[in-house]
This record gives structure tokens, sequence and C-alpha cells, in this order.
């Protein structure tokens, strides 16, 4: 995803106004909001036979990509656990960790999810109401997630508040720290509950903002306030811990969450991300480029299939990508499987890695 700095605003406007799923002409339903859920609280799907690793050289899936599947309502989002998306010849569908299919590749964009316990976002050109019925369907007998009948999206990402009431102006109040939270429709600014922290992690990325709104409207986070440090340096996102404490910060254009790992993705104001530790500091440098969830144009307004985040950890591991060459980092920061390969996906329960003869099921480094 690119210039956060100045598109924050208007990533949170688009949020309110796009459906899950990108067919307009469905009817909208407007479920009941539910809390945020962690990337790490999957659904669990209809066990399957456990895969055994392919031996290097027998032909593997036949994908040209596999991603994380982005879940949730969080900027950026969190990752659906057992589950992957991939495509073929430039059309998305869903897998399950063991390869096996649960959507064909028909999709112009990457599937996702509404949140943990929702549906899954897959958005197929020219398909109408009875195959989407029928398709639900067969997925709800197999256990499964149904396809999303398309509803207004929420979102949630977490600030300072510049205009909270009673803030000490004179030094970090922890107590001006808050949360824009929105389910379908307009958004609240609350304070934030500790359900938040152990769902996202301690710290939470956040940035300076000041409250906007026309008077007796629903009010909103501005775009985050850029403090200039010197010699090319910036002041954008920092972390911000439940003890109290402001920590970090330095160049930082879009932070991501710890949930459960010792790691964070952030993304680095030259475009890149790096991973960051729970005091904020780097542990590698702002060198892998994004992994999943997609980027909306912003001439057309259309979801593309471009990814716009780097992924955060699963159970100690993320894929992790350079350009076009894919590898494994770990909780420590060390690349593991180093960026060498055509393609690594992780989902946190499942590894596979890709050579010429398509997708192969592995086992993790010793």
């Amino acid at each position: 995803m690119k210039k956060y700095i100045t598109a924050a605003a208007a990533l949170m406007a688009a949020a309110l106004m796009a459906g899950c799923a990108p067919d307009a002409a469905a009817p909208a339903s407007t479920p009941a909001p539910q809390p945020p859920s962690s990337q790490s609280e999957a659904s669990e799907p209809t066990p399957a036979p456990e895969a055994e690793p392919t031996p290097a050289g027998e032909p593997g899936l036949d994908y040209d990509e596999m991603r994380n599947v982005a879940v949730g309502d969080s900027t950026p989002k969190g990752v659906q656990e057992g589950y992957f998306t991939v495509s073929k010849d430039g059309k998305w569908g869903l897998i399950r960790a063991d390869g096996t299919e649960v959507l064909p590749c028909r999709a112009d964009v990457p599937v996702g999810r509404c949140n943990n316990e929702g549906h899954w976002t897959w958005s197929v050109p020219g398909m109408g109401w009875e195959e989407q019925d029928a398709i639900s369907a067969e997925l709800e007998a197999e256990g499964e997630p149904v396809i999303c009948p398309g509803h207004g999206a929420g979102m949630i990402t977490f600030f300072y508040d510049l205009d909270a009431p009673g803030r000490d102006i004179h030094a970090y109040d922890p107590g001006a720290l808050r949360a824009y939270l929105s389910s379908d429709g307009p958004g609240d600014i609350v304070g934030i509950t500790d359900e938040m922290w152990e769902t996202y992690g301690d710290p939470l990325p956040c940035y300076d903002a000041n409250e906007e709104g026309e008077e007796g409207d629903p009010t909103y986070p501005s775009a985050p306030i850029v403090s200039d440090l010197g010699d090319g340096n910036q002041a954008i996102y920092f972390y911000a811990d439940k003890a109290g404490n402001r920590i970090g910060g330095t160049n930082i254009q879009l932070g991501g969450f710890f949930f459960d790992e010792p790691l964070a993705p952030v993304q680095d104001t030259s475009g890149k991300w790096a991973y960051i530790d729970r005091t904020a500091s780097r542990v590698t440098e702002a060198v892998y480029d994004a992994t999943y969830d997609s980027v909306r144009d912003s001439n057309t307004g259309d979801w593309t299939a471009e990814p716009a985040y780097a992924a955060p950890l699963m159970n100690g591991y993320v894929a992790v990508r350079r350009g076009d060459s894919w590898g494994l980092l770990d909780d420590t920061g060390r690349e593991v499987i180093p960026c060498e390969y055509p393609g690594v996906a992780w989902d946190g329960t499942a590894l596979w890695i890709k050579d010429g003869t398509g997708w192969h099921q592995s086992e993790l480094p010793s």
C-alpha cells in the first residue's frame, strides 16, 4: 500500500463505504456488531487428513501464487490461520492449509474474510444469487463459512487524540489514547478496552491525530500528524504500551500489530517493511515487500490483486518477500529460509515452498 500519510483518512472513508463483497448489485444485510477478532482465533474447519510433505521433484500444487488470507476489520488486517488464497491465470480461489480446494480460482482479487467468525469474501464477476446460495449451502454442509452476502465494512485503528478532554498538553498522556471503531456505518471514537489490548497486542501502533467531523455528526481521527525530526527523519506512527509509555516511532508510516507474537511488521517511509520487537527496536532492515490483502486503485476505486501489507507472525514465523523472491522469517528476525524462492507460504500451521514443479508442503527448518 502506498502513501499512508495522506491516504489514512481516505482509507477510513473507503472502508465505511465499501462492501465486503465488491458486487454492488447485491442487496445489503447488516450483521450485529462484533468485537475485534485476533488473527489467531480461527474457526475450526472440517477436519481433513494431514498432508505429508511432498518429496522434491514430485508434481506440486499448480498455483501461480499462494498468500495469507486477510481477515478482520483492523488496519492492517489480521491473518486467517488454516487457509491460503491462491491464484491461477489471474483468478483467485481458496484452499485449506493442507492443499484441499475450498473455492476455485474464479475471483478477480484474493479471497478474504470479514472476521474470524464471518464469511469468505469471494467476488466472482457475473455470479448470481442462485449460484452463490448453492455454493454457500455446499460450504455450510462441509462446515465452512459461507460466501459474504455483501454488507458495509468495518474497521479499527488506534490513535493519540490531541483533542481529548483534559489531556495533559505538556507531556505524553496515556489517557488520550483512543480507538476509532466502526462496524457497519459511521464509526465512534472510543477508549481502548482491555479486550483490544488482549486481541491486538501490547504495545499498540498509534499516531497523533485531531478529531474531525461536522458538529452533530460522528467524529473521526484526522490523517496522521507528521513531525519532522530533522536529518530526513519523521515521527508518524509510534507504539503505546498498556503501562503508559510511548515507544519509538521514527520513520514508521504504518505500524502493524504484535497480536501474541514477539515481532510486528512496520512500513518504513521508504515504502518497504521491517520487523520490530516489543521495545519498538528494529530487528530487521526495511527490505521487505507487502505479501497479503489487496490495494484499492485510487483512480477507479476498484480492488486490485496488489498486496497491501507485510504479514504478522503466526506461531513464530512469517513468509517474507523481497521483490519476486520469497523466504521465511523466524521470531528472532532471522531468515531461516533465505529469500531465494519463487514462493513461500506459511499460515501458522503449514509451510509451502514453490519451485519449478509447483508448490510443495515442507517441514519447518530445524
